[in-house]
């Protein structure tokens, strides 16, 4: 089964590439953006939590929401190549992803 990304599920991925080392706060990611949409990404391994602002709970994107998005992990995009290929996350199911 591949589950493919929702268009509030992409907004928030693309909205945490900005000031993408910090962990960014409820507050921060959008009117629109709720608990099944970020327990979804988190549970598909797509976002990691810390700790935000004032302690509390924060959100970014981990290396695999990178790939997601855009391929490569910020890193990697940064090491020179310009050529990204986003993957598609694929999952058997809920507990082992797998790309395809």
């Amino acid at each position: 089964m591949i589950y493919v990304l929702n268009a509030r599920e992409r907004k928030l991925l693309d909205h945490l590439q900005i000031a993408h080392t910090e962990f960014h706060i409820r507050g921060q990611l959008g009117g629109n953006i709720g608990d099944v949409t970020l327990s979804k990404l988190l549970s598909l391994g797509l976002l990691e939590t810390g700790p935000g602002r004032f302690g509390d709970t924060g959100y970014r994107l981990s290396d695999d929401g990178w790939r997601c998005m855009y391929g490569k992990t910020h890193d990697e995009m940064m090491a020179g190549d310009a050529k990204h290929y986003p993957l598609t996350v694929g999952f058997d199911d809920v507990t082992a992803p797998r790309r395809h």
